[in-house]
């Protein structure tokens, strides 16, 4: 068997050879690193044995005799042409999606083809006559030729150098990733002579002319129900709660009994016969309460606050609020039917509502979303589930799937617990190749200097200064970002008025459901029932109202508490929830979420979404090809570098 020539061997394969033989000595990177010294250092190893860089003369001829790599194997990579070769090869592997070598090729054959590299990139060659010399250099590859379309939309304007060949290499990588389920696939697929079918596979990639949603008529067809209403449509049919009137009316002064009992601080339900506690839990699951544990749960423990506002849910208090159901209900369902009948569905809003301030937090971020105005002029059809009503629970499952069907994105509210269907909404629409956008709310007050979400991309040292400029306490070593972040928050929110905290909770209240929260968060009764107290006053005035220095520190906490959940999910959304990639399954492609975390981010994603005008950025490592949009920094396609991903992609994916 004839000997390998050591001039044929690749940069992978001698990066290989660095490998085996390292640790064939037993030693780490940074061991070699330590041990050959300056100017070698670990990322010099690693990205030789990867196959990604070939260092510099002194550091490479270092790191081989550090090893022991045998001179042979390794000198003639010091060759100047050599070195452009194999520079050359990494990038050529990285245009075709697949593993290249000069095996079984000898050294007078690979001078040729080095030799002709070298002309290729001395920028004096016409664009036909750099088209026929890379299609030459091809061959001792056994590549694809490129075709013409291909050349001259990446290459033609970057072959003047290597360095500037790489900038047309991830240009195209670019596109590559938003069509294809390897790169492999897309060289094969896109280097076509035919240009009507090179334009065609790109065409989902053209900047969309707006005028087909601008022309549109205005779309008026739905009738705007406001958010004192909202809470009606939790209800079941207003001529249901009619028919078990009575029931409810029981069950309603039993509820408001137990508050009155807990007011006085003689409540005791053991005091009640097991019959009528039995009768009156049976009829709390038959409502729909929203009291988190039964009667014959030993958490059962609901504070007063809770209690009568249940006891109002399941009676309403006056003949007049049943008429408002049952015609907010009714304008509810008109509303069904114009989404059911619309001419277009643009926006799903995928979102779950458990209670009132669900409702209101959903209608006030779909309203003011739709109302801004970089969208509002397209006269976007939108889904907004606030705003329609049916009583069957299949039915509003069919309807919810038709508008999910038709919609062309979805926008998925990251609220504090998500659920199966609404999980389920995004993975479905992931899965068909539609956009994913996930709204993830932030505390956010311009006055008060106040912005979790910038907070949380400050560096380690920056969130130490700004806690520094607000206290003398000491920081611990071992405190984490999450930690300090939390920190700063407690403080910047200690340093306020009770104005700034009303404008605060005002603003807040429905996204955050801060009354849950205290109900949750705040053990001592008579506290619990002060806070909600002035919660529900300033909601229903403009007046000042104060709050006692210890229920501030509560709203403090209990503010931090809520916003650092949120951040954390918003980094969970961005880098490991099950949504964060999903495949697509008509083509394989990794289809990717957008996480945002306000209303306006939110707005010039939809519209650069509907225009099909996303700044997109190539981010590689040695395990993926990562496409990210550079405003949210989300992740939106993937190609893998594993070789049996990828292999195992490219055969089952096949068009």
């Amino acid at each position: 068997m004839r000997e390998l020539s050591a001039q044929s061997l690749s940069l992978l394969e001698l990066g290989t050879q660095v490998k085996i033989h390292r640790e064939q000595l037993g030693i780490s990177q940074d061991a070699l690193a330590d041990q050959v010294g300056s100017p070698v250092n670990r990322s010099n190893i690693a990205h030789l044995e990867q196959g990604r860089r070939l260092p510099v003369k002194e550091t490479l001829q270092k790191i081989c005799e550090g090893v022991n790599l045998p001179k042979g194997s390794w000198q003639h990579f010091a060759n100047p042409l050599s070195i452009n070769r194999l520079n050359f090869e990494v990038l050529l592997q990285e245009l075709v999606g697949s593993y290249v070598s000069l095996i079984n090729l000898d050294e007078s054959i690979i001078r040729v083809l080095e030799q002709q590299i070298d002309n290729l990139f001395k920028g004096t060659l016409s664009n036909d006559q750099s088209l026929e010399c890379l299609n030459s250099i091809s061959v001792f590859y056994g590549t694809k030729p490129l075709s013409k379309p291909f050349f001259e939309r990446y290459i033609s304007q970057f072959i003047n150098s290597l360095e500037y060949f790489e900038i047309g290499i991830k240009n195209y990588q670019k596109d590559a990733i938003r069509l294809f389920s390897t790169i492999q696939e897309s060289y094969l697929a896109l280097n076509t002579e035919n240009e009507k079918e090179f334009n065609n596979l790109l065409a989902p990639l053209v900047k969309r002319d707006t005028s087909i949603y601008t022309t549109r008529t205005e779309w008026d067809k739905i009738n705007k129900i406001s958010n004192e209403k909202l809470p009606y449509l939790g209800y079941i049919a207003a001529s249901r709660v009619k028919k078990e009137e009575a029931e409810r009316r029981k069950l309603s002064d039993f509820l408001l009994e137990i508050a009155s009992k807990k007011r006085t601080k003689t409540f005791d339900l053991n005091d009640y016969p097991t019959k009528t506690k039995k009768r009156m839990d049976s009829w709390l699951r038959e409502f729909n309460s929203k009291i988190e544990h039964g009667l014959f749960s030993p958490l059962f423990n609901p504070d007063i606050e809770t209690l009568e506002k249940e006891a109002e849910y399941i009676s309403p208090k006056f003949a007049s609020n049943l008429e408002i159901m049952e015609e907010t209900q009714k304008e509810a369902y008109d509303n069904l039917s114009n989404y059911l009948t619309s001419d277009y569905m643009d926006v799903y809003v995928a979102t779950s509502m458990r209670n009132d301030a669900d409702f209101i937090s959903v209608n006030d971020f779909v309203e003011n979303l739709f109302e801004n105005a970089d969208l509002k002029r397209l006269k976007l059809r939108y889904f907004n589930p606030t705003q329609s009503w049916i009583e069957d629970r299949v039915a509003k499952g069919l309807v919810e799937a038709l508008m999910l069907k038709r919609a062309d994105l979805c926008i998925y509210m990251a609220q504090k617990e998500d659920t199966f269907g609404k999980d389920s909404e995004a993975s479905v629409t992931l899965g068909q190749g539609k956009p994913v956008i996930v709204y993830v709310p932030k505390l956010e007050d311009k006055e008060a200097d106040i912005d979790t979400e910038l907070f949380g991309k400050l560096e380690r040292s920056q969130l130490i200064n700004k806690i520094k400029e607000l206290s003398d306490e000491e920081i611990d070593d071992f405190e984490d970002n999450e930690s300090l972040h939390s920190t700063l928050l407690s403080l910047k929110l200690d340093k306020l008025t009770i104005e700034d905290y009303i404008r605060i909770v005002k603003k807040h209240w429905a996204d955050f459901d801060l009354e849950s929260e205290f109900t949750s968060r705040i053990g001592n009764e008579d506290d619990k029932q002060k806070i909600k107290l002035w919660f529900t006053a300033i909601l229903q005035s403009d007046d000042l109202v104060n709050l006692e220095e210890p229920l501030i520190n509560e709203l403090i906490r209990t503010l931090v508490a809520v916003s650092m959940r949120f951040e954390r999910r918003a980094k969970v959304f961005r880098e490991v929830h099950p949504l964060a990639l999903q495949v697509i399954l008509s083509t394989g492609v990794l289809n990717g979420i957008l996480v945002v975390r306000s209303v306006n981010t939110c707005a010039r994603v939809v519209n650069a979404l509907i225009t099909n005008d996303l700044e997109l950025e190539l981010e590689t490592d040695y395990k993926n090809y990562k496409l990210i949009e550079k405003n949210t920094k989300s992740t939106i396609r993937v190609i893998s570098k594993h070789r049996l991903i990828s292999n195992a992609f490219k055969t089952y994916y096949r068009k």
